[in-house]
């Protein structure tokens, strides 16, 4: 917005939602002794019908940090945690904070090159990883790396984990560290995270974020869900995918400010997470169009599911079909929002209780501000529905990534804009709609082609379950749209009668190529690799 203007997207912000906010100079550590202060007796987590509280909780973090001290590891130090969700992956991350370390959480299922580069790029110290693989870490490590094992059994007793060679055991060290905060001097500005972006376009990169960024986030995301509940009574379902940010800031930072308690999944099965919800009354589910889609698609069998208020998804566009059946059969709202681990990571989200459009990303969180630029010439675009790349700026942006500064200085201006990459508009409302990223634009013969607006066209089809679109080569036209189709169980459409279908109601230059596969490639919380389309279309 022009400088000077009143943003118009304020105006669909919820009764009693601030446009700005206060954030304490606290750091996250100091956020769980407040909390643990507060409500000592709340469950914080429960996995594999086990349950913590969160003074239980306090003490084991300050158990974490003080094992990590002991082992050596510095103010400013970086130290992975390779798990999947669990008590573990709680008790790691925060035990790194309180230890004044920086936390870098890394996609488990990573090997190889990936991982060994994220472990040398980060410079890690310590990395925390399940026992069955200490061996991958033993292959990946660099010379003073230390490796700390753990059993992902539910219980924390040094029985159920005995020390594997070439690593300590987590359980053994928590039993015989101090629970007393180790007291380190840290700022709320010092650094807290890196997250390193997916690299499915290139080497990864690790976004700096500090803990007043991630508190930050945490504070603008809870304002947001002011009418949905009260601290202390959130009940988070947690099985987004934790070391990716979207997990770690909706359902760790955010309920964990609040005195709530988060149900763990270490992975999402319909089953495990039907009985979970029946059992435990989760009231709010951060996830992605797949999860929601597999609860509003199955038969529920009896179970109840009432207890669910609401849900944002993020990841990739939510299917209204899915909205309206996952509304229907909870009874709860779902929304649609957006972010990127450069932004801690949430920018924008459907006012939970208010106007829904099919589409959109929602209006920027309190304290965002965000504009749309031209993507050759850099000015800001002000006619509603004309598209440009998203730029952001606000109290989760972070600082640039982890010494790189060449790639810091192409995302971030001198004066705090993020440039995002993704190429959006907004309508008259505020509300905002994702046209493409920018580098997946597609520019053929000069002509610009959008493959989300593609993709959008497809899911008109009654056959097709889903689709993505992709640019591939072309010796005359530098580059050519290419569709890869999913179809439903069933359907008979043949590529051909697609094709047709494509010609019947688009411009002859926008119909691609077509192809029909059985899945789409996606990373673990349910992005499409787009890279590896574009190596299956060459």
């Amino acid at each position: 917005m022009k400088n000077g203007t009143t943003p118009k997207w304020l105006e669909q912000y919820e009764p009693g939602v601030a446009a700005h906010l206060e954030y304490p100079k606290l750091t996250l550590g100091q956020v769980l002794h407040e909390t643990s202060r507060k409500y000592p007796d709340h469950t914080a987590f429960i996995y594999l019908d086990q349950k913590w509280t969160y003074r239980e909780f306090n003490a084991l973090v300050s158990k974490m940090a003080n094992v990590l001290i002991e082992l050596g590891l510095n103010p400013g130090d970086t130290a992975g945690i390779y798990l999947p969700n669990s008590p573990q992956f709680l008790i790691a991350y925060y035990g790194i904070l309180r230890s004044g370390g920086i936390a870098v959480p890394i996609n488990p299922m990573l090997s190889g090159e990936d991982l060994a580069f994220i472990i040398k790029d980060a410079q890690l110290k310590v990395i925390v990883a399940p026992v069955e693989a200490v061996q991958l870490m033993e292959q990946a490590k660099t010379p003073k790396l230390k490796i700390i094992s753990t059993a992902l059994t539910g219980q924390l007793d040094p029985a159920s984990n005995p020390a594997a060679p070439g690593a300590l055991s987590l359980e053994e060290l928590l039993t015989n560290a101090a629970d007393t905060d180790p007291q380190v001097p840290i700022d709320h500005t010092a650094i807290a995270n890196l997250q390193y972006t997916g690299g499915t376009t290139g080497r990864s990169k690790g976004a700096v974020l500090t803990h007043f960024n991630l508190l930050a986030n945490a504070i603008q995301f809870r304002e947001w869900f002011k009418n949905v509940y009260t601290d202390g009574d959130g009940r988070f379902l947690g099985v987004i995918p934790f070391f990716h940010i979207y997990g770690l800031t909706t359902t760790i930072n955010s309920p964990i400010l609040t005195g709530s308690s988060i149900i763990l999944h270490s992975r999402f099965d319909i089953n495990e997470i039907m009985q979970s919800i029946n059992k435990y009354k989760p009231n709010l589910f951060m996830g992605v169009p797949a999860m929601y889609a597999a609860i509003a698609m199955r038969d529920n069998q009896g179970y109840d599911l009432s207890s669910i208020r609401a849900c944002v998804s993020g990841s990739s566009p939510l299917p209204p079909a899915v909205q309206k059946r996952f509304e229907e059969v909870t009874g709860g709202k779902l929304v649609e929002g957006y972010g990127l681990s450069e932004c801690s990571p949430v920018v924008t989200v459907t006012p939970i209780y208010g106007t829904i459009k099919p589409g959109s990303i929602g209006v920027p969180i309190s304290d965002t501000q965000v504009k749309i630029v031209d993507p050759q010439t850099g000015e800001e675009i002000t006619t509603s529905g004309e598209i440009g790349e998203l730029l952001v700026k606000g109290p989760q942006v972070m600082q640039g990534y982890w010494n790189n500064p060449e790639e810091t200085a192409l995302v971030l201006t001198e004066d705090g804009w993020l440039h995002t990459g993704d190429l959006v508009y907004m309508d008259d409302d505020g509300y905002i709609y994702i046209a493409d990223r920018l580098k997946d634009m597609i520019i053929m013969g000069g002509e610009k082609i959008y493959p989300r607006e593609l993709e959008d066209f497809f899911y008109t089809h009654p056959a097709v379950k889903e689709v993505a679109v992709t640019g591939i080569p072309h010796p005359l036209r530098g580059e050519v749209p290419k569709a890869f189709v999913v179809l439903k169980e069933g359907a008979a459409v043949t590529e051909k009668e697609l094709r047709q279908y494509c010609l019947d109601h688009l411009s002859k230059f926008k119909v691609p190529k077509i192809q029909i596969i059985d899945a789409l490639p996606r990373n673990a919380v349910g992005k499409v690799l787009r890279r590896l389309l574009r190596e299956e279309g060459l």
